[in-house]
């Protein structure tokens, strides 16, 4: 394939290379061997790209190289390729660094081009090419064993985005079945994995913040009037330089009237809680963050920003895939929207990455639904900026900001350098604010401990019971939104998926295709890489359960996992068999994906190509009997009876012997049949 060479550049930032510079771009992709790929700051020549070393050098100011193993031989343990992989490895070697989306980083290139090299080394030592890999399963095998359990994820995500990049590199080192194999045998890590919140939990979660960002925004012309007023009759009484200076509140506005004559040029408004009921925030400040009592008094509008804070921060960790730390680092400016020819405008949001391979910004794919959280964040940011004498029209200040008000409790709060305060864990938020979450609604039940165990088998058993609350932790949301992107079934559950319809289908797209020309964080698209193959395996395993039946019986639905038990049937008893045949499916010895009526076990393409929009080559059409790769859903008749009904107010309004009113009664066949063989099993 023939690639625009504008396309290409040297993505990191090195010193006295410039669009203009030999080394900037390739003259031809791939590259000719003669081509100075690393100069100085001088442009005197240091590396072409021929060489069997690269000195990198001059790009990071102290001693970096990447050996191809193609020339002399100069340590008795240094790694050895031929010729023919090597060159492989080079123009692997040139996508990282000048090919689209390259990481900005030398050493995010380098940590991946490592064990990429480290692949192409076992194959050049097994006597292969490595773009032939995928049909040697048994070197697969010793590429596993050669790769650390720490660096398994990072693996899989880079092969996972050359398979994106095939097309332009020439070559895979393994296609979907090889990475899926891979996979497999990925050695248990993490001792303790990231538990996965179940669907009702998480979805009381996010409606309960969105419910209290929704009362701020419903509220903000009022609270922003409020807190303007509020500020002024703190500067009005000289409040807070009185504070600062003497370490009492006497000047401050919202109190009775002292009794002390030397207070009498001073203005007092009396309880907070009456200036608040004035401008009609009393009743949503109360609602979120208790009580406005003569104590506390304007302080709890304090406590309330902090709340809604909170709120927002929950909102984008929950649908962006986002690091609690890189989502506490949002500026004003974060919210990108990209237009897209077909999905329309595609949100995006911008932070700093909080990895050391330090891309110092990156984009991170997100929902519609989180904009009125950043328009929350940017309202409470303005009050406060502007409140201490910083705010500057035109900025770019970060969202999540400290307690900058003047009647903030402390001495000298307003001349406090930093404007980001300490981030709080999930228990410290859900202990300081009481009112956000009720205690029944995270109380664990026996079908939240049986989701939650189906992805984190190793759940720990003492903290995670029925009854008592769940522990929420800011990391979960990570790893649930990236379960929730490929979950299904007994997994999710409705409302998850009408939340993430959107979200769903722009992360699957934007992070898994390469000709993006977005920086999008690389971590995030790991995840899900992960998070896609991960699901496989258990959507294998639900199809073991007694939720699927063949119509043609129990013994040959136990024929159709055959093939990945030495053609023995397999006993659909226990999780012993689910376990092991979730691994033989990532292993692509047997067939199986969802479908409409449940799911098929063909391995390989369907013979039919009208399969994945049509049931009637499924569940068989007329004197045609379903086929024999079928299996039926139980759990599907809901789904499937409002289908049928669709269709038949279809074929009401369709006109007869045309092609549509002719496929519209093979589906209504179809989806009878489905249901004949459904009663059967009854």
């Amino acid at each position: 394939m023939s690639i625009n060479l504008n396309y290409l550049g040297l993505a990191i930032s090195a010193p006295g290379v410039t669009p203009k510079s030999r080394s900037f771009r390739p003259p031809s992709w791939p590259p000719p061997k003669n081509w100075v790929c690393v100069e100085d700051k001088d442009g005197n020549p240091v590396s072409r790209y021929g060489d069997s070393v690269i000195d990198m050098t001059p790009w990071v100011g102290r001693t970096v190289t990447f050996n191809f193993g193609d020339g002399p031989q100069t340590q008795s343990n240094g790694v050895r390729i031929d010729a023919a992989n090597a060159d492989l490895l080079r123009v692997l070697f040139a996508w990282y660094f000048w090919g689209t989306r390259a990481p900005r980083a030398v050493a995010t290139s380098m940590n991946s081009l490592k064990w990429l090299r480290s692949i192409i080394a076992v194959c050049s030592k097994e006597g292969i090419k490595a773009s032939d890999l995928s049909r040697f399963p048994a070197v697969i095998d010793k590429v596993a064993a050669s790769i650390s359990a720490s660096a398994f994820d990072v693996v899989i995500g880079a092969l996972d985005r050359l398979r994106d990049a095939r097309e332009v590199l020439g070559f895979e080192l393994l296609d979907l079945a090889g990475i899926q194999r891979l996979k497999t045998l990925q050695p248990d890590h993490e001792p303790l994995q990231t538990v996965y919140i179940p669907p009702r939990i998480w979805t009381y979660i996010v409606n309960r913040v969105a419910e209290c960002r929704n009362d701020f925004l419903s509220h903000q012309k009022q609270i922003e009037e409020c807190f303007a007023f509020s500020v002024d009759a703190y500067e009005n009484n000289g409040a807070v330089e009185y504070r600062e200076k003497t370490g009492k509140s006497h000047r401050n506005p919202f109190q009775a009237i002292p009794a002390v004559n030397h207070y009498a040029d001073m203005t007092y408004y009396g309880s907070f809680a009456d200036t608040a009921q004035r401008f009609g925030i009393k009743d949503v400040i109360e609602k979120w963050s208790g009580q406005i009592t003569s104590r506390r008094g304007i302080v709890k509008m304090t406590n309330y920003f902090q709340l809604v804070q909170c709120a927002a921060l929950i909102d984008v960790a929950a649908f962006s895939l986002m690091r609690v730390e890189e989502a506490s680092n949002i500026r004003w400016n974060c919210l990108r929207w990209e237009d897209d020819p077909v999905n329309g405008r595609i949100p995006l949001i911008e932070s700093e990455t909080t990895k050391t391979d330090a891309d110092s910004n990156a984009f991170w794919i997100t929902s519609p639904s989180v904009e009125p959280s950043i328009v929350a964040l940017q309202s409470i940011a303005r009050m406060r900026l502007t409140s201490a004498g910083r705010w500057q029209d035109g900025g770019n200040p970060k969202l999540i900001t400290a307690t900058l008000e003047p009647w903030s409790t402390g001495r000298k709060t307003t001349k406090r350098v930093e404007t980001q305060p300490t981030l709080k864990s999930l228990a410290e938020v859900f202990q300081k604010f009481s009112h956000l979450f009720g205690l029944q609604q995270l109380t664990i039940t026996e079908d939240d401990l049986k989701i939650a165990r189906a992805v984190c088998p190793k759940l720990d058993s003492e903290r995670y019971q029925v009854g008592n609350l769940w522990p929420l932790a800011w990391h979960q949301f990570r790893r649930t939104g990236a379960v929730n992107m490929f979950a299904s079934g007994g997994i999710s559950d409705s409302s998850i998926q009408l939340q993430l319809k959107h979200l769903n289908r722009l992360m699957s797209l934007y992070y898994g295709r390469g000709n993006t020309a977005l920086h999008l964080n690389d971590n995030a698209r790991t995840l899900l890489v992960n998070a896609f193959y991960e699901n496989m395996g258990r959507e294998l395993a639900s199809m073991l359960t007694n939720r699927y039946v063949s119509p043609y019986g129990e013994e040959h639905k136990a024929k159709l996992f055959a093939p990945a038990n030495d053609g023995e049937p397999v006993n659909l008893v226990n999780e012993g068999d689910a376990n092991h045949l979730a691994k033989i499916y990532r292993l692509h010895q047997i067939g199986g994906r969802l479908t409409a009526l449940g799911a098929c076990m063909k391995s390989g393409r369907c013979d039919d190509a009208d399969s994945f929009s049509s049931v009637a080559s499924c569940a068989g059409d007329g004197d045609k009997k379903p086929c024999a790769h079928t299996l039926f859903n139980i759990e599907r008749v809901p789904a499937n009876q409002k289908r049928l009904d669709a269709v038949n107010h279809l074929l009401s309004t369709t006109q007869v012997d045309t092609p549509q009113y002719r496929y519209l009664e093979q589906e209504k066949r179809g989806l009878e049949n489905y249901f004949v063989y459904i009663r059967k099993t009854a």
